[in-house]
This record gives structure tokens, sequence and C-alpha cells, in this order.
């Protein structure tokens, strides 16, 4: 009898330590599959993590609508990637062609383009130029669907007729409109002009 049950013991422990083993054996197997996939499904690097699949010296770009040219950027380089339609800009000019043969002159020091949307992102001693007016930033954002210009850093603008200050600056380019937010400080005067009777 007892050595029945010894026997009896044996067999449990046995069969205990076995589904223990398989167990474990699950969980590791579990375990390295999920790393993985989660491996596998992982977004792909931003820009600045992956590298480019091309680089070009006197990089240049045009956008157009209808057939009309809208703006055209210039860089001193790029970086292309394109996974993400997207090019890394250095040294950059865009000439936005406005009505009445206006023009604005954005230059930075760097920036993002998207290649798909023709949406910008410029950063870094930005100076913005029309025939009577300069702006200066470190941040800008251009989206061209709406084709508005965002700026979401202090913007000092100077020109003949009005010195202005801003927290945040949004221009509209078809309409000409700007709305500035947030400690607004400026001064503006009327144009003048001087006759003489004949």
């Amino acid at each position: 009898m007892y050595l029945t049950s010894l026997k009896n013991t044996h067999k449990i422990n046995i069969v205990i330590g076995t589904i223990i083993v398989f167990l474990i054996a699950g969980i590791i197997a579990v375990f390295v599959r999920h790393r993985t996939f989660l491996k596998n499904t992982a977004p792909p690097p931003p820009p600045e993590n992956s590298e480019a699949n091309l680089s070009i010296k006197n990089f240049r770009h045009v956008a157009t609508e209808n057939g009309i040219n809208k703006w055209t950027l210039e860089a001193s380089s790029a970086s292309l990637y394109s996974a993400e339609n997207m090019a890394r800009l250095n040294d950059i000019s865009v000439v936005f062609f406005m009505k009445d043969n206006q023009n604005l002159t954005v230059k930075a020091n760097k920036g993002l383009l998207n290649s798909k949307t023709n949406d910008m992102t410029v950063s870094g001693n930005i100076i913005a130029e029309t025939s009577q007016y300069t702006l200066t930033t470190e941040s800008l954002n251009y989206m061209h669907g709406s084709h508005m210009i965002k700026i979401d850093k202090p913007v000092e603008i100077n020109g003949p007729l009005m010195t202005l200050n801003a927290d945040t600056m949004a221009y509209n380019i078809n309409t000409g409109t700007i709305t500035c937010e947030g400690n607004i400080k400026g001064s503006f005067s009327e144009l003048r002009k001087n006759t003489q009777d004949k």
C-alpha cells in the first residue's frame, strides 16, 4: 500500500512538472512572437532618424495650381525621404506669386517640404519681404491647400506705413488678410502725397 502510494505521488509530480515546463515554454513562445510582431509593425522612423533616399545640391521645386505657378522654392541642399514624401532643406528661398504682380520672398536656414501636399515648415532667421514690408521671425508654417501662412513665434513687421509686433500671426496669401494675436504692439501712419500747383 505504501509503495503504491509513493508510485502514485511520483507520477503526479511528473505530470505537474511536465505541465509547468509546457506553461513556461508557452509563455516564452508568446513573448517572442509578441516582440517580433511589435518589431515588424513599428512605424517608420522620422526623417531625422532614417537615411535619405537621395541628396541633391541646388534643389528647386515649383508648386503649380491649374497650370499656374503659385510659388517656387530653392535650397542649397535637400535630403529626400520617399517613404514619408518629405524633403529636408537647407538655406531656403521661397517666392510666392501674389495678385497685382506682387511677390513675397521668404528666406530661412532650414525647413521641411511635403512633396505630396506642398505644405512646408521653415525655421531659423526667417526674413519675409514684399516690395514695402519686411517680416522677421523664427518659425513659419505654410498650408498649400488654404494658401495660409501661420506663425506661432513672435513676429515683427516693418514698413513705411506700419511697424507691428505680435506673438502669433496668420496671413492669407490670396486675400492679403493679416490676423495677429497676443501682445500686439505697433504704430500706423497714413501715406501722404505732396502736390504742387503748376
